[in-house]
């Protein structure tokens, strides 16, 4: 197979993904691959099934001995099954990769799930960065969402991993929740800040086709591409887009004013003095500047030697392809990128950093400059307001940043 080979003599970090698919319900606006584990008799067969054939898809791996710099446990929800499962995986990628001393491993959880001495048993397997998926300390808006705790257990879930020793956490919030205003989304961002967690994420609610939101609020989103056939609720619940553009800048100010620097455009890291940049999430650092990564785990995607692939998303056919041979990728997902495809993947997923692309790096990964690649395209973005270009880098304006989809197409 093309994707087994790696490049010789190639010393950097590569990022590590594991996908746990495993959730106790599905939540209204979810449309990741995951679903409910665990059989109406409480059996957990499915889920002691799926790890051991993560285990062996991970000794299966052609990037032996390669250097890890960052592992993520993503879903799903990982802390759905027990925490002895992701030690078992961390013991897996221990034995097949060179695992930087220093690295960052992050798993997600949801508070929901997260039992009393969960925190301690992740620390002891390696785990180092906990992500909370929060979305939101509103009762009513979580009940909107479908999430299974409330902000009081949320809370309760932060102070667990904290007193655990947990001192990189994160907190996954949600804007433009249905019925929610600028006022109660700036007493989440608020209450999150208060509990002084290192990172902060805020991400626009999006609704994706197949999900139940779609059923109830496509008729509400502004997009030509949706079916606004779908059900019409009536009454608007959505905040139409000025509504949510307002909101999000209250609460980016509200972010900035509080000490987090917002490093790309739905992540906020709290500031540390004598260390820049000491808390942003290493591991999505490395999808935005293109460096490599292997997933595993259904659905898992890689970029290894400019060549990009995907498992198959089937568990049964995920589970059955491992044993047989140690692989599962879907064949259809498989694409070697030609060099004009890793240009404007650097350029698109680059901006999307607020520090933006600078352009010596890029001349130094590419052999040309981003003028000889893309002639007055920047230049157009800069008459129009919505890209700068400052100290041998271009980057994002305050406007571009809500218009950053526009701006990223000019560059495909």
């Amino acid at each position: 197979m093309r994707i087994e080979k790696t490049a010789a003599g190639r010393t950097d970090g590569l990022a590590v993904y594991v996908h746990i698919p495993f959730c106790v319900s599905k939540c209204a606006y979810c449309d990741f691959l995951s679903f409910p584990a665990g059989s109406p008799d409480g059996s957990d067969k499915r889920i002691e099934e799926y790890f051991a054939t993560l285990i062996t898809e991970i000794k299966a791996a052609p990037q032996k001995g390669r250097r890890v710099s960052s592992i993520y446990f993503g879903g799903g929800t990982p802390s759905r099954p027990d925490p002895s499962y992701i030690a078992r995986i961390m013991d897996s990628l221990g034995n097949v990769f060179s695992i930087d001393e220093n690295a960052e491993v992050s798993i997600e959880a949801n508070p929901g799930t997260l039992g009393k001495d969960a925190p301690g048993r992740y620390l002891k397997a390696g785990i180092n960065r906990m992500s909370l998926g929060v979305q939101s300390f509103d009762d009513g808006e979580l009940a909107a969402l479908g999430r299974i705790h409330t902000a009081a257990e949320a809370e309760e879930s932060y102070y667990l991993a904290r007193n655990a020793g947990f001192s990189n956490l994160n907190l996954d919030l949600i804007a433009a929740i249905p019925g929610q205003n600028r006022e109660s989304l700036l007493r989440t961002v608020e209450k999150a800040v208060s509990l002084n967690p290192e990172h902060i994420s805020l991400y626009s609610l999006i609704i994706e086709p197949g999900t139940p939101f779609y059923e109830r609020y496509a008729d509400q989103v502004p997009d030509p591409h949706y079916d606004h056939t779908a059900k019409n609720t009536g009454k608007r619940q959505l905040p139409d887009e000025d509504e949510e553009r307002e909101m999000m800048h209250a609460a980016c100010e509200e972010l900035g004013k509080a000490g987090y620097d917002r490093y790309e455009i739905s992540n906020f890291a709290r500031q540390s003095p004598g260390a820049p940049g000491k808390y942003r999430c290493r591991h999505n650092v490395n999808y935005w500047e293109r460096g490599e990564y292997l997933g595993f785990g259904i659905g898992a995607a890689s970029l290894v030697n400019e060549t990009r692939y995907s498992n198959v998303r089937d568990i049964a056919e995920y589970m059955e392809r491992v044993k047989d041979s140690g692989f599962s990728v879907d064949e259809a997902t498989v694409q070697d990128l030609t060099e004009s495809d890793a240009e404007a993947e650097y350029m698109f997923l680059g901006l999307r950093m607020t520090e933006g692309v600078i352009e010596r790096k890029f001349a130094e990964r590419f052999g040309h400059s981003i003028g000889e690649v893309y002639g007055d395209v920047p230049d157009r973005f800069i008459a129009d307001g919505l890209l700068e270009r400052k100290d041998g880098r271009f980057f994002l304006t305050s406007r571009g940043l809500d218009l950053a989809n526009t701006v990223m197409a000019g560059f495909v």
